[in-house]
């Protein structure tokens, strides 16, 4: 029962006010776990692509940067249109989709993407170093609302990659 009663809370959590990294890794623990005991192969995580209707239903996944400058360096110039890398030791699977709330903690900025998992890096790291562990995720279409979000969190570097330069 704690296990459910933990799995139904990060459930809760992930689809509101967001998760992160590590706790986004111990709902995927529990789904599995929970799956296994009632000799079912998984339990639905809703991280995979659907349609646009299930955009309201991906995971929130809260990812923080000390400042912009720390921002802007994980930009990745090859994910096209655009992208950026979130350092963690728990990486979602390529093709997760969630909407990512990123925390710029020195400016105070925040703003929600629409991103896909492209590269997954934990397992078989090229260093030691949590640094080169974690996730490249490519920005999606933004709604307006939060095309203007990101603008402004990115210092207008994305706008005509994303092709956002006209919405906001």
């Amino acid at each position: 029962m704690p296990l459910m009663r933990e799995f139904g809370s990060l459930q809760r959590k992930r689809l509101s006010e967001g998760v992160t990294p590590l706790e986004h890794q111990r709902w995927l623990d529990l789904g599995h776990q929970i799956g296994k005991n009632f000799g079912r192969a998984r339990v639905e995580t809703g991280c995979t692509r659907g349609d646009t209707s299930d955009r309201d239903q991906r995971s929130r996944l809260l990812v923080s940067y000390r400042s912009k400058a720390e921002l802007l360096e994980a930009l990745i110039e090859n994910i096209q249109p655009a992208g950026f890398f979130v350092s963690t030791p728990f990486a979602a699977a390529a093709g997760s989709e969630f909407i990512v709330r990123i925390t710029v903690e020195t400016e105070g900025d925040i703003a929600d993407v629409p991103a896909t998992v492209v590269t997954s890096m934990v397992d078989g790291a090229h260093t030691l170093s949590t640094m080169s562990m974690g996730m490249g995720l490519k920005i999606e279409r933004p709604t307006r609302e939060q095309a203007v979000g990101i603008s402004k969190l990115f210092d207008r570097v994305l706008d005509v990659k994303l092709g956002i330069a006209d919405r906001v």
